[in-house]
């Protein structure tokens, strides 16, 4: 005979299997899925590209044309290569503000716990008047 803890570990563990089971499962669905649809959209690009090459052969000709898909791509993915450099300056950046914040909170904190260890009644008053000022205000006009 079981004992209470051990069939409610039996089931807690029978729950968790199932659930990482079915995780799982639907990661492979979803990873399987994704390679298809990946896979497809790289034929779909690539018959896109010969095609427009054609179109721009027929005009152009077929040297121009293709120097001219060149640069056009050439372009794009400086276009997109300058967007992410921006991109990520700007999390730099926000990243540098957070530390600051962090470092600034942290010193408060250590300052907060010095005074309320030397003296209490003074840290907790003074908490009470922040709390009071710093509450969120109600933004209905009654």
């Amino acid at each position: 005979m079981l004992s209470l803890g051990a069939i409610l570990i039996q089931n807690l563990v029978t729950r968790v299997t199932d659930r990482v089971d079915e995780t799982m499962d639907i990661a492979k669905r979803n990873a399987i899925a994704g390679l298809v649809i990946g896979l497809l959209l790289i034929t779909a690009y690539v018959f896109g590209l010969v095609a427009t090459a054609i179109l721009l052969s027929e005009h152009y000709g077929t040297v121009p044309a293709l120097f001219g898909l060149a640069g056009g791509f050439l372009l794009f993915a400086l276009l997109i290569l300058a967007v992410v450099a921006m991109r990520n300056k700007r999390e730099r950046e926000l990243r540098l503000i957070r530390r600051q914040q962090l470092a600034v909170r942290r010193d408060l904190m250590a300052a907060a716990a010095t005074v309320a260890v030397k003296k209490p009644f003074a840290a907790t008053a003074v908490a009470l008047a922040l709390g009071f000022l710093l509450a969120p205000k109600s933004r209905r006009d009654d």
